[in-house]
């Protein structure tokens, strides 16, 4: 077991209550971790910041490494992954609706290394990723976690209605194969080569999308990512607010001129070619 306040020359941080408020830099700590998954974390986040378009970040926070409870964390070989703070940026992961690109970009190349990874739509996983190296990468349609994360690629990076359930149905494998065919990528995503393959590249178109310029469209977008993902008690009233706004007629006009559409395919070649 070893002791570490850094990481790849990146400071670690603890920003809970009842001391530091999630969301903000927190405080550095020290914290201990198996030394074999330490070299297995230093080389996956190596990975993540050298493709990451902001490069590498000052301040990492982590809600633990060694704790003491059942399962990989009892024994110093899992991750929480809270927070990155840049200089002129953050990523808070309970914000992930709002940082859809960069998030899926990370979480793209932290899959390359672990087999376990429990994102924000995992359940009581909003304000985290936790990574562990427990099973091996792979893809299984079993998986609720893996299903997820495809389905969120799906939709948010490659513009596919698909629903985010975590069950890998007709609709999910349909579309799947229509992004691999995209990206020239043989299937089925079951076989490792092709599923390493497919999360390379979508590591790399989401983190190209992600240096786009917010929009006010895009903004809109996130708003309605969140009100889909509301309670159904509350989702209705508000999607009918939202709509009003929406109809309204100098809303649709202003709207209407703004231009923010990224050009997808462009992205996809310049990445593949």
């Amino acid at each position: 077991m070893k002791s570490i306040d850094t990481i790849n020359g990146i400071a670690l941080h603890y920003a809970r209550l009842p001391q530091h408020p999630y969301g903000t830099r927190g405080i550095q700590r020290t914290f201990k971790i198996e030394e074999h998954f330490l070299e297995a974390l230093e080389a996956a986040l190596e990975e993540v910041f050298d493709h990451c378009p902001l490069g590498k970040p000052d301040v990492i926070t982590t809600a633990g490494i060694l704790v003491d409870k059942p399962g990989q964390h009892g024994h110093g070989k899992a991750f929480d992954l809270d927070a990155i703070f840049w200089q002129d940026q953050t990523l808070i992961t309970q914000n992930f609706l709002h940082d859809k690109e960069l998030y899926l970009g990370i979480e793209s190349f932290l899959r390359k290394h672990f087999g376990i990874v429990l994102n924000h739509f995992y359940p009581n996983h909003q304000d985290h990723w936790h990574v562990d190296q427990s099973v091996n990468v792979d893809y299984h349609e079993s998986s609720k976690s893996e299903t997820l994360y495809l389905q969120m690629v799906l939709k948010y990076i490659y513009g596919k209605p698909v629903i985010i359930d975590g069950v890998s149905g007709p609709q999910t494998r349909g579309f799947t194969k229509e992004v691999f065919n995209r990206l020239n990528i043989n299937t089925p995503i079951t076989t490792k080569v092709n599923y390493l393959k497919f999360l390379d590249l979508t590591g790399k178109i989401a983190f190209e999308l992600s240096k786009e310029t917010v929009t006010p469209k895009q903004l809109l977008e996130n708003l309605e990512a969140v009100v889909d993902n509301l309670p159904l008690d509350n989702r209705h009233q508000v999607s009918q607010a939202l709509n009003s706004f929406l109809d309204h007629n100098e809303t649709a006009s202003w709207l209407g001129g703004i231009d923010h559409e990224h050009d997808l395919d462009e992205i996809i070649d310049s990445i593949i070619s």
